[in-house]
């Protein structure tokens, strides 16, 4: 099990290391988590060999960055909300967050 979480821990640094553009590191730690979350409960569950166990840490965390560029795309406006909660990070303008509201209501 250890091999799979340290693999699945490196790909997840190496990716948000890469990563061009501001670091999210909130973020990436929640993905990186929940990552290193699933691959833990596979290897329990399949009882996998010391190969498999890195191949599902690595590949359960290059499944991470999906993950993030799927919601970046789907929920900016809220990683932008969840960056500008952070101290030391400007708030979201009331006019931009009206605006977003009222694009929320639309079908």
């Amino acid at each position: 099990m250890i091999v799979g979480l340290l693999a699945c821990f490196m790909v997840r640094l190496f990716i948000t290391l890469d990563a061009p553009g501001p670091k999210r590191w909130i973020l990436d730690g929640i993905v990186t988590g929940l990552a290193m979350l699933i691959t833990a409960v596979w290897i329990v569950e399949h009882q996998v060999d010391l190969f498999a166990a890195l191949g599902t840490g690595g590949g359960a965390g290059a499944v991470g960055a999906g993950i993030i560029t799927f919601f970046k795309r789907r929920g900016q406006s809220a990683i932008d909300a969840l960056d500008a909660a952070l101290p030391g990070k400007p708030a979201v303008p009331a006019d931009m967050t009206a605006t977003l509201r009222e694009l929320n209501k639309l079908p």
